[in-house]
């Protein structure tokens, strides 16, 4: 089993071609890279932000082509309430995870955490591959070398949580 780490998909935000310059039809790209990477036997924690309006619809389309556990930390735009989300096919949600793996306690959120001295590693996404989000002062200003951003924009696809946090 392995972890796999996704975060901002925003299917069917087409602004996010804009924001990010994602390319056309990028949900596409994001669905074939998931579902070519992640064994069914894997865990894929997705940190939030999955899709914007059509929510049934993206649901439905990432549940067929994505067969391991899903896990759902909430992000900004995840509205509906956990009970939904469980109904539409994901195995876990909360609005934050911590995990003891590899030997490292592991904090999982959509936004940057404030290093209380509970984690080692703080990876979380909702900064892009521009300036959309980076001039949030309040988040730009608790971010240390514990925090570990997953975007998307590097590839479109699912990163090894092993990988991101060096172990």
């Amino acid at each position: 089993m392995r972890y796999w780490i996704t975060s901002d998909t925003h299917f069917g935000h087409d602004k996010l071609k804009e924001y990010t310059e994602r390319p056309d039809r990028f949900e596409n790209i994001i669905l074939h890279k998931h579902s070519s990477l992640i064994r069914d036997d894997d865990v894929l924690i997705h940190l939030g932000d999955f899709c914007i309006g059509k929510e049934t619809y993206w649901h439905d389309k990432f549940m067929t082509r994505i067969k391991c556990k899903k896990w759902l930390v909430k992000g900004n735009h995840d509205k509906k309430s956990n009970t939904w989300y469980m109904s539409h096919g994901w195995d876990f949600v909360a609005d934050s995870i911590g995990l003891r793996v590899f030997g490292l306690k592991i904090a999982l959120s959509h936004i940057p955490m404030i290093d209380n001295g509970l984690f080692d590693v703080n990876v979380h996404g909702h900064f892009h591959n521009s300036d959309h989000r980076r001039h949030e002062p309040e988040l730009v200003a608790i971010k240390t070398y514990k925090h570990k951003l997953v975007k998307l924009e590097h590839a479109y696809e699912p990163q090894l949580l092993r990988k991101i946090v060096g172990a």
